[in-house]
């Protein structure tokens, strides 16, 4: 059992599973109930060198079980046995996965909500978001807007922000000018935007709300840097989407 009393405490189990893709490799992630009997869950969608445990996911969970919506946290890409490797995925490999998670859990709910961070809007515009209901976007990504240096020798690209990281070829070229609004106008479900009002993408999230279909919403955490590091902020967002997900259920 997921759920257990202990005296007049509901003591809340996650449970670790491993989801087996079609082309044979394992989705790690982790399923956290709601604290009492629900139909409704998220899926959280992590960005570029992110994982399930990020803060933002890790805290959200706890935040959306409190308040009766199941959630699942899962990595694109691990060290674990089977997981998959960064440098060999693009945005449509993140998506594939992303359709498979929901294609498990799809007959278990009633309603399927997906929320990505960053690299995980890209990730979900390229999903088949006809099989959700609802879809939010924290602080979401837009086309890489510098160069990246091409190595040869490991058919990798070397991207600095702070830290250096490499990204394989299909990844670049997948991010490099990937179709977001023509993407968005395909979407015929509800759309939460939310973006950190001192980050760097406020203009790519109203550009996002313009050509979005109804119903839409739009919503900026005022204070907040793209990871939702500042005091408070993180709870502002977990708001915002838990208000977008009680609309639609």
């Amino acid at each position: 059992m997921d759920n257990f009393a202990e005296g007049s405490k509901i003591i809340v189990m996650e449970t670790q599973l491993k989801i087996k893709t079609p082309d044979k490799h394992i989705i790690y992630g982790t399923f956290r109930p709601a604290r009492r009997k629900s139909s409704t869950l998220l899926i959280f969608v992590h960005g570029l060198h992110g994982h399930q445990n990020g803060h933002i996911f890790y805290n959200g969970a706890r935040y959306f079980s409190e308040r009766g919506v199941n959630t699942f946290r899962f990595d694109l890409y691990t060290g674990e046995k089977g997981g998959r490797v960064l440098t060999k995925c693009g945005i449509s490999t993140h998506a594939k996965d992303l359709d498979t998670v929901v294609k498990h859990f799809r007959k278990k709910y009633k309603k399927i909500f997906v929320a990505g961070h960053s690299l995980g809007a890209p990730t979900i515009f390229y999903s088949d978001t006809g099989k959700v209901d609802g879809i939010i976007f924290w602080d979401g990504s837009r086309p890489y807007s510098w160069r990246l240096k091409y190595i040869k020798s490991i058919n990798a690209y070397l991207a600095k922000s702070g830290t250096e990281y490499l990204v394989g070829k299909k990844m670049y070229e997948e991010r490099k000018d990937f179709p977001a609004n023509d993407l968005l106008r395909k979407i015929k479900i509800p759309i939460k935007i939310i973006v950190a009002g001192k980050g760097q993408l406020l203009k790519t999230g109203r550009a996002y709300f313009k050509h979005a279909n109804k119903p839409k919403d739009f919503a900026v955490i005022k204070g907040a840097t793209h990871n939702f590091n500042e005091d408070g902020t993180a709870e502002k967002l977990f708001q915002a989407t838990y208000g977008f997900i009680k609309k639609y259920t």
